[in-house]
């Protein structure tokens, strides 16, 4: 049982905390962004897709994929729910159906906090940046119902990025096309704690990120760079 000396050093804590913590208006603006998640779903096609063989006749794929989907307790419906859910290409929210994902399009935290913590191992000195992984997780919170960047796009807004994609097991080449969205301004609150950076810093760092490094997919064709375009504090 803690003592009273124990409390209220805890309370005194609590207090700092809550003094050297800061509300930023975050706003940034995006040339282009390709979400790419990788939905629970995906492992579960894949695992599935294991099971049948490449070489087998159309109606003996359909029933070693029957034989394996029995074996987990799943169904046909199940895997073709979960194929459509997979190929989902955005996080989004207030979908009017979860499985096609047709709600808004948000930039979830976990990725823009991944962002940081890459940025501040990438930049150079006279970046500030967050010294320890998990001090970004501690200090930097999103405030309000949702948990991210909003956009304030749809999937009917997205265009297709077309290319030919070398294959990992040879140098063929594959068709592949992937749906991203272009010039919008992301917007989120952010609470900073500044004991772990203070919010003239934090702007640096996101500002030295969204030039250099990027959020989501496709980064090194230049897609998920951003500019700050509004770093409200109060």
């Amino acid at each position: 049982m803690a003592t009273a000396t124990q409390m209220q050093t805890a309370t005194e804590h609590n207090l700092q905390r809550q003094e050297s913590t800061v509300r930023i208006e975050a706003a940034l603006r995006f040339d282009k962004y390709i979400g790419l998640p990788y939905w629970p779903e995906r492992n579960f096609v894949i695992d599935i897709a294991k099971s049948v063989h490449p070489k087998l006749a159309d109606a003996k794929k359909l029933q070693a994929r029957t034989a394996a989907l029995e074996k987990v307790g799943k169904t046909m419906t199940d895997y073709e729910v979960a194929l459509v859910r997979a190929a989902r290409p955005f996080y989004t929210i207030n979908d009017d159906n979860p499985d096609l994902g047709d709600g808004e399009i948000v930039i979830p935290a976990r990725n823009f906090l991944s962002f940081v913590n890459h940025a501040s191992m990438e930049a150079p000195k006279a970046i500030p940046r967050i010294g320890a992984k998990g001090l970004t997780f501690i200090g930097v919170r999103f405030f309000g119902p949702v948990d991210g960047f909003r956009t304030g796009l749809t999937m009917t807004d997205a265009k297709m990025f077309s290319r030919f994609v070398k294959m990992a097991e040879s140098n063929q080449r594959v068709f592949s096309e992937t749906p991203y969205v272009a010039n919008f301004v992301a917007h989120a609150t952010l609470t900073l704690d500044e004991e772990v950076i203070r919010a003239g810093d934090f702007r640096k760092l996101i500002e030295w990120g969204g030039k250099w490094i990027g959020i989501g997919g496709a980064r090194p064709q230049g897609f998920g760079r951003f500019t700050v375009a509004d770093w409200t504090v109060r």
